[in-house]
């Protein structure tokens, strides 16, 4: 039996894998290089932005860079030089609210780790985690067949969870805590989320764990809104034009999508009436 075919019904696919990606994306290869230098050394990287900010995105090309490693051992998009490590194997889990049910999180949690651990035919459900009334009694001995299976890899694994904010049961961040606590050194966790998560975010930082990338990283640079704009949207504006729209969004990627798309077929200057607050 494939550990696929494990899976519960309920659990969609699709939250196994990252959104498709957009074709007017932009490569941005310090941000990524940022991204895997942090996953490369720390327990837990937070990745926390308002909406719009590109957060999924950007764990995305985070993913898709590590799944096109090259022979050499680096990431074919990131700057010549550069010495981001790779991951490995990488996991991704879109959460939504429905996941705000212990049960129902460990389980998406455990078919997600068996990406990580295809080999570990031990890392079973345990039957008694499906008695909802014991779950928090379960979530234990649950964890630590989870956390003994990746122990026994030496390979370096990455677990991106997406949309973490969306999670507000309690018991879910205990269990979260119990695996970052525990978990070997060879797993690393990427979160991202548009609010600091309730974990133990200052014992990780404490102990130089926990890496952080905030709104300031993911804005666009002046020269990233210039290639959006122009070169994938073709919208040809000039640098005038370019630096007020930018000063406008400060770099807030979705607020340059947006105002972009108001512009009608001529291209009107950002200062002409198409841009009126």
């Amino acid at each position: 039996m494939s550990q696929e075919s494990l899976a519960p019904a309920w659990l969609a696919r699709t939250t196994l894998s990252p959104p498709v990606r957009q074709g007017d994306l932009i490569p941005r290869p310090a941000l990524l290089a940022a991204l895997a230098d942090a996953n490369a050394v720390h327990s837990l990287t937070l990745v926390s932005a308002l909406a719009g900010y590109g957060k999924t995105t950007l764990l995305a090309q985070y993913m898709a860079a590590c799944a096109s490693e090259s022979a050499a051992g680096r990431f074919s998009i990131l700057p010549t030089g550069s010495q981001a490590a790779i991951a490995k194997r990488v996991a991704w889990l879109s959460l939504d609210e429905e996941d705000n049910d212990l049960t129902r999180f460990l389980a998406a949690l455990v078919i997600c780790c068996r990406r990580l651990v295809p080999d570990c035919d031990d890392l079973a459900w345990p039957a008694q985690i499906g008695d909802r009334s014991g779950v928090m009694e379960a979530m234990r001995p649950a964890m630590a067949v989870l956390i003994n299976a990746i122990a026994a890899t030496s390979c370096p694994l990455t677990l991106i969870l997406d949309d973490l904010h969306l999670i507000v049961e309690p018991a879910i961040y205990v269990t979260m805590d119990y695996l970052l606590a525990r978990a070997p050194p060879h797993l690393h966790l990427i979160i991202g989320t548009r609010r600091d998560p309730p974990l133990a975010l200052a014992r990780l930082r404490a102990r130089g764990q926990l890496a952080e990338l905030r709104t300031a990283e993911p804005r666009f640079t002046a020269d990233e809104a210039w290639q959006f704009l122009n070169d994938r949207l073709g919208l040809g504006l000039s640098a005038d034009d370019l630096a007020t729209l930018y000063a406008r969004t400060e770099g807030w990627p979705a607020g340059l999508r947006l105002l972009a798309g108001s512009l009608d077929p001529l291209h009107e200057p950002v200062h002409g009436a198409a841009w009126r607050d």
